[in-house]
């Protein structure tokens, strides 16, 4: 049975190439965009996951409080490892880490470097094969383990063991062994390193640093145990320490103490903070399974419309088919194996459409190394669900439609249906209704990319060139060196800088205490980034109590006095200070993050970790190689860590312009599968009333006759889904363009006007197509084939 259901399906594509292209190509698109989606949902729920020890791993976290919000945390109290490793038998592995940066150097490589800080059981606890070397160097203080990366960056191809290797930190340097070169990263790992180094020389390279403090935070404490439900135990004992910390630190006092298994801490990382792995996108996991369910409804739709219309080419197999005694259960069974069939044939060219095409490409637009194993087990169930669903969804209704059929009206020639079946035109307006909230989607991302990148940053950063230089003798020498430069116009000296860091300050205005973000420069600061003084003053360098005077935003302003903030005073710690300038409002980071109420201090000398200059018009380059060979000459063990400002959003600009294409190859899928769906409907319509036509044309209807007789079906439905998908594109991407940016463009008529005209553009063209053939037909023929 199932072999001559085989039979049919294959007779039924060769008797029908257009209906079948279509809905293959259709439903190939749809399945290949699913693969893709589903690969990305893959990547983000599995990062991490190859870990051995996965499932026993728990990071230690705490909820702080800060300014009277309280905040989940991955860092915990310097002491809190030590009470872990102790207290807690049931606890097999204690493992801390902290990171620091510094200058590492080999030979004439030398770079800025993050270094880890680890105790010897990390390589245990994670699965980080090395290619050279034991993971037992790690117990020995001066030994160290690089990373592929880094062994390739100092060494090239050349085996890194046994070099001797330089650690500049603040000045201060440290030699160290090669012991051992960790294998190449998988893909799919956020928990990386660079420089493993034995926990115990923090202390050596940190004096200050201090284990018992309960003040300080550890970057990451991880535990080991084999008893999931002892971790639930151990939580609980260790609230009663909340008190010991809180006692000591009170700018960010715990409320509570807690663990994140493993397994999860990808996921719940976006809501967390300070947290040392990567962190997973709830809002592109929405956003990307929306737009596959988008094509999938899409090219189902086009399924159900074209296997109804186009069923009346097999009315007479159907009546033959019950003449004989086939029951409606049997038709049923036999059109949804047919479309099953189809959907495997569909498969098949989706799945190379997305190996080939949609996977690559989209890590393309978004480099998040984005890959596909076809050696996965939940994959392959993935693609049976789909397949079943698809094929199910696309094909019950028209299975039970067409078995309804009697076979008296067949052969009667009575039966009527297909052009005047009420529900395919419902689904062409659901999805004329989806393709025109994809155009307008397309319309509106390329709009706020060209918006967000012409919009003014709130200062000058197309003639500023910045530095880290870490050193405040070194930030004073550079000052002094291009001072004098005739390509100059200004230079700064900051501890913080825009783009790149600023800190936190506990802001007390009478009795209330805000977290206010800070940034702490030079009082040049302001002419050299073009930052725009609206009233009061700037800071003045001869003025020694001008430390206690601060700028603030407008934003600040309007918090400390809605009136007029110059002039009033708040809080910091025991100190107050008073508001000598009020600055327009500047954005601080990216646009993703909307601007926040801001303070400006005047820093001294020994903060100064930042340098930047403003150049003159024309000369951004020379400027750059003169700082670049002034550099050179100073720090010449140094390595340069200068950057056009202008620069420093250049990965937010490429993840929107990602945001757009990605946007715009959806409105062009959708819109391409809408008008195949409509042109196939059309077609099966036209073929059907050739008569009609021909007996209209020769009785003398024109051209604007034929036009109209053609288009009254489909026209209603199409106005009707205009009519309904401006209000729900305009909801449905107001609320989306909300949640991912702080800044976007404003939503006006225009790209529905735009969408509107593309969508109706695109119908007339597929539907002048077969206005075309009728009017090119003879009536002689058309009567003839009847």
């Amino acid at each position: 049975m199932i072999r001559s259901y085989l039979k049919t399906t294959l007779r039924a594509i060769q008797r029908s190439p257009l209906s079948s292209f279509i809905n293959i190509f259709g439903l190939a698109t749809a399945l290949g965009v699913a693969i893709m989606v589903y690969a990305f949902i893959d990547l983000d729920l599995s990062i991490d996951q190859f870990h051995e020890n996965k499932k026993e791993i728990y990071l230690a976290t705490s909820y702080l409080n800060r300014n009277g919000e309280v905040g989940h945390h991955g860092i915990v109290p310097a002491p809190y490892a030590a009470i872990l490793q102790n207290d807690f038998p049931q606890i097999s592995q204690v493992v801390r880490v902290e990171r620091r940066s510094g200058i590492l150097k080999s030979g004439p490589n030398v770079f800025n470097q993050s270094f880890s800080f680890v105790d010897p059981e990390f390589l245990e606890l994670f699965t980080f094969p090395l290619a050279y070397g034991q993971k037992e160097a790690l117990e020995t203080p001066n030994q160290i383990i690089l990373s592929h990366n880094a062994a390739v960056k100092y060494f090239g191809e050349e085996n890194a063991l046994g070099k001797s290797m330089t650690f500049d930190f603040e000045g201060r340097k440290f030699s160290f062994e090669v012991a051992g070169v960790a294998q190449e990263f998988p893909r799919r790992s956020s928990l990386n390193f660079e420089v493993l180094v034995n926990f115990g020389q923090l202390e050596v390279i940190d004096p200050d640093y201090s284990l018992s403090d309960w003040s300080r935070f550890l970057d990451a404490v991880y535990i080991r145990t084999s008893d999931p439900q002892s971790v639930a135990q151990v939580e609980r004992s260790v609230q009663q320490h909340i008190k010991t910390q809180n006692a000591v630190q009170k700018d960010w006092p715990a409320t509570a103490f807690s663990f994140v298994p493993w397994t999860d801490l990808f996921v719940q990382a976006e809501d967390m903070s300070s947290v040392m792995t990567g962190e997973g996108d709830s809002v592109a996991r929405i956003v990307l399974s929306v737009i596959g369910a988008f094509v999938l409804v899409l090219a189902v739709f086009n399924y159900i419309n074209i296997a109804i219309v186009s069923a009346t080419k097999r009315l007479k197999e159907i009546g033959v088919r019950k003449v004989m005694g086939g029951t409606r259960k049997a038709l049923v069974f036999q059109f949804l194996v047919e479309n099953i069939v189809l959907t495997l044939l569909a498969l098949v060219f989706g799945f190379i459409l997305a190996i080939t095409l949609l996977i690559p490409g989209f890590d393309r637009l978004f480099d998040v190394g984005l890959d596909f194993h076809t050696n996965q087990p939940e994959l392959w169930i993935f693609l049976l669900v789909l397949v079943v669903s698809t094929g199910l969804l696309s094909g019950a209704y028209p299975a039970l439609y067409i078995s309804r059929f009697n076979a008296v009206n067949i052969f009667r020639g009575s039966l009527k249906f297909g052009g005047k079946n009420i529900l395919t035109k419902i689904f062409l307006t659901f999805q004329y209704i989806l393709a025109l909230i994809a155009v307008v989607g397309g319309i509106l991302f390329t709009q706020n990319t060209a918006f967000q990148k012409d919009r003014d940053w709130g200062y000058d950063q197309s003639r500023v060139i910045s530095a880290f230089v870490g050193d405040a003798t070194q930030v004073k020498q550079l000052t002094n060196a291009l001072q004098q430069n005739p390509r100059v116009e200004s230079v700064s000296a900051s501890m913080g800088h825009l783009n790149r860091s600023t800190s936190n300050k506990i802001v007390q205005v009478i009795d209330q205490k805000y977290d206010i973000p800070c940034l702490i420069v030079d009082h040049n600061y302001l002419e050299t980034l073009g930052l725009k003084l609206l009233e009061g003053r700037n800071f003045d360098a001869q003025r020694e109590n001008d430390y206690q005077n601060v700028l603030v935003n407008q934003k600040m302003a309007r918090l400390l006095n809605p009136e007029k903030a110059l002039g009033e005073s708040f809080r910091i710690d025991s100190l107050t200070y008073r508001v000598a300038g009020v600055l327009e409002d500047f954005h601080q980071w990216s646009f993703y993050d909307p601007i926040k109420p801001m303070i400006i201090m005047l820093a001294k000398e020994e903060q100064y970790r930042y340098f930047s200059m403003k150049v003159n018009e024309g000369s951004l380059t020379s400027a750059y190689e003169d700082l670049e060979k002034t550099w050179a000459e100073l720090f010449p063990d140094k390595p340069f860590d200068g950057y056009y400002q202008a620069s420093s959003l250049d990965w937010y600009f490429r993840n929107i312009e990602g945001h757009s294409r990605l946007m715009q190859y959806v409105a062009t899928i959708c819109i391409l599968l809408s008008c195949l769906g409509l042109y196939g409907l059309v077609s099966l319509n036209v073929a059907s009333r050739v008569r009609e036509f021909s007996i209209r044309k020769a009785l003398g209807a024109r051209l604007k006759n034929l036009v109209y007789v053609i288009n009254k079906q489909f026209a209603v439905f199409l106005i009707i889904a205009l009519i309904l998908g401006i209000p729900i594109s305009y909801y449905l991407l107001t609320m989306l363009f909300d949640s991912v940016y702080a800044v976007h463009v404003p939503i006006t008529w225009l790209p529905f006007s735009l969408a509107l005209a593309v969508v109706i553009l695109m119908v007339a063209l597929t539907i002048s197509s077969q206005v075309r053939k009728v009017m090119t037909t003879s009536p002689t023929e058309g009567l003839r084939s009847e």
